[in-house]
């Protein structure tokens, strides 16, 4: 924290509890609003493409100028956002809620990560503990945020978007209260912007940047599910999977954020996550499947932090914000799509909800595996003075 600041990890924590308040129960909320699981797969496609339009721009401008400014507009609109929700508008206020929501995630998606480690060395351990720490601070946090959301949506179920308003509100706060002036170091000195768009055009096509827009892409059949599948008007059950998912979220952060990672971890966690997803889907029994669920969120969190972890490290810090960004852009895209077709398969079962995510995790380790593949090759040239050695991944 020395080189970060505290602050944006009080803001990281707060805005992790404002999270929380909201998505406790945010698809029962619609559900029980009579929208169909169709509709709430469009309104997680709405903010995805949202995301996806205005994540480039908004890159662009600010890893040119300011993440410590990206968080913090990103942020007001997305408490904007909340009060929208708040206001209970029907369909098309809920749409363009998720709009406004998806473009305040977009001016922040990169840059809170950027914020952080462009403050740090290059060590890739390092980098991943970071990674590690945010994806942990942002379960546990939600997890606390959960039991208000809870508590919020016995009084009246729209109250948790005004908890999360107020607690993104009081994030924002800390930002600001916090700030080192002249802290934020420059990354682009003496680089044109066609040299800028060029560098993240190379690594939109690198293999690390598609193995972490899959992986993120893959959590949204159990995501858009879950609630739904544990019975739909109950809250109690959906509480204490909430909770589930949140320390799974913990502990797949600090699985992945330790110092020694085994070999072939990646497969065992794909694997054992496709396993958890179908015993997700077919259960009919809570305890099975908030227990299927927690191991998914396990695999899932560990899988996304280490994929990337990977892209980072070959990411330079004057790209980093729009690095990030360009992955959040095309992970939105690719969930956008996949929310549409989960939501109108699930209409037909839960299993067949599930296919676009075991797809998608099955593309991780497709790639994971050539990329193993080719850094085993350049291991070799090395030993032989023929080249710069890649990182290895899980798999080798």
């Amino acid at each position: 924290m020395k080189s970060t600041g505290l602050a944006i990890w009080v803001f990281l924590a707060v805005s992790g509890i404002g999270v929380g308040c909201f998505t406790v129960a945010d698809t029962l909320y619609f559900h029980d609003k009579g929208y169909s699981t169709a509709v709430i797969g469009a309104l997680v496609a709405v903010f995805n493409i949202a995301v996806a339009v205005a994540e480039i721009p908004a890159a662009i401008v600010f890893d040119r100028r300011s993440h410590w400014a990206a968080i913090q507009l990103g942020n007001a609109i997305r408490t904007v956002a909340l009060v929208i929700f708040f206001l209970s508008l029907g369909v098309v206020g809920d749409m363009t809620a998720e709009a406004l929501a998806g473009i305040g995630a977009a001016a922040m998606s990169g840059t809170s990560n950027a914020y952080v480690l462009n403050r740090l060395g290059r060590d890739p351990e390092q980098q991943r503990r970071a990674l590690a720490r945010v994806a942990w601070l942002g379960s546990g946090a939600s997890l606390l945020g959960g039991l208000v959301g809870a508590a919020l949506f016995t009084v009246s179920p729209r109250y948790i978007w005004l908890g999360g308003a107020v607690c993104m509100a009081a994030a924002g706060a800390a930002l600001l209260l916090g700030r080192r002036v002249g802290a934020e170091p420059s990354t682009v000195a003496g680089e044109t912007l066609g040299r800028y768009t060029r560098g993240l055009a190379v690594l939109a096509v690198h293999p690390r940047a598609w193995m972490s827009v899959f992986a993120n892409a893959a959590l949204v059949g159990p995501l858009i599910l879950w609630q739904l599948r544990l019975g739909g008007g109950s809250l109690g059950p959906i509480l204490v999977g909430f909770a589930v998912m949140k320390a799974a979220g913990v502990l797949g952060g600090r699985l992945i954020g330790g110092r020694r990672i085994p070999r072939g971890l990646l497969a065992v966690l794909v694997l054992g996550n496709a396993l958890a997803m179908t015993v997700f889907a077919l259960s009919d029994t809570s305890a099975v499947v908030i227990a299927s669920f927690g191991a998914h969120v396990v695999a899932h969190v560990a899988i996304s932090v280490y994929c990337s972890a990977q892209f980072q490290q070959v990411v330079p810090d004057s790209r980093r914000a729009g690095a990030s960004s360009l992955v959040s852009l095309l992970g939105s895209g690719l969930t956008a799509l996949a929310a549409i077709a989960v939501g109108f398969l699930a209409a037909t079962s839960a299993i067949a909800a599930m296919v676009p995510s075991i797809v998608l995790y099955g593309l991780v380790l497709a790639l994971a595996a050539g990329s193993s593949l080719r850094a085993r090759g350049q291991r070799a040239q090395a030993a032989n003075g023929l080249g710069a050695e890649e990182p290895a991944l899980l798999l080798d």
